[in-house]
């Protein structure tokens, strides 16, 4: 497995994207957020979030979002349905479609994080793997970016050349290059949170 290069800074007065490996990660330079703040604002989410349609509090957690459609029936959960139909294929709507953030959060560090965007985000979603979860191999329509809220050593992405990525909590946005075949498992011992926002443009 090859490593990944070191971490390129490019100083700009426009936010521009620093490499990793061109083919697989990007981190957008001089945007570091307050990784405190950052579980302050998941914290409150959790505290504001309403039950979840189907009355059941297994589910309450589930499919969490910040952004949502226009006349979204249910804003919190909006932006946790899949693009693609599972069965037919058929792309149920489009990234940009997804350009409100949720009124009852903007007074939150996420709508901070939002405003500082270099990039327009579609789907803004609050995603956790539990310990000795892993997703199917799969393509995106879109790159993804994370920012890791909770996480171990052994929560990792895994792309299909062999490459793992470990996204740290150290405040920074990782760009994912999810239009690769990838995976991503939670081989540790405790949950792993992370805002992911799927790229617009």
């Amino acid at each position: 497995m090859h490593p990944f290069t070191p971490i390129q800074e490019i100083t700009m007065a426009t936010p521009t994207l620093s490499v990793i490996d061109p083919e697989l990660v990007e981190i957008v330079p001089g945007l570091t957020l307050d990784h405190d703040e950052l579980v302050k604002a998941y914290q409150q989410y959790l505290d504001r979030l309403p039950d979840a349609p189907s009355g059941k509090p297994e589910d309450r957690l589930r499919r969490l979002g910040l952004t949502h459609r226009a006349g979204a029936e249910d804003p919190w959960r909006d932006a946790g349905n899949g693009q693609f139909d599972q069965q037919t294929g058929r792309k149920n709507f489009e990234e940009s479609e997804f350009a409100f953030f949720n009124e009852e959060l903007k007074d939150t560090y996420f709508h901070e994080l939002y405003k500082s965007l270099p990039f327009r985000p579609g789907r803004m979603r609050l995603v956790t793997l539990h310990p000795g979860e892993i997703y199917h191999m799969h393509t995106d329509h879109s790159r993804v970016a994370h920012v890791a809220l909770t996480t171990n050593e052994d929560s990792r992405l895994l792309f299909r050349s062999g490459h793992t990525y470990h996204v740290p909590t150290d405040g920074r946005v990782h760009i994912l290059n999810t239009l690769r075949h990838h995976s991503a498992y939670n081989a540790g011992g405790t949950d792993r949170i992370h805002l992911t926002m799927t790229l617009a443009d």
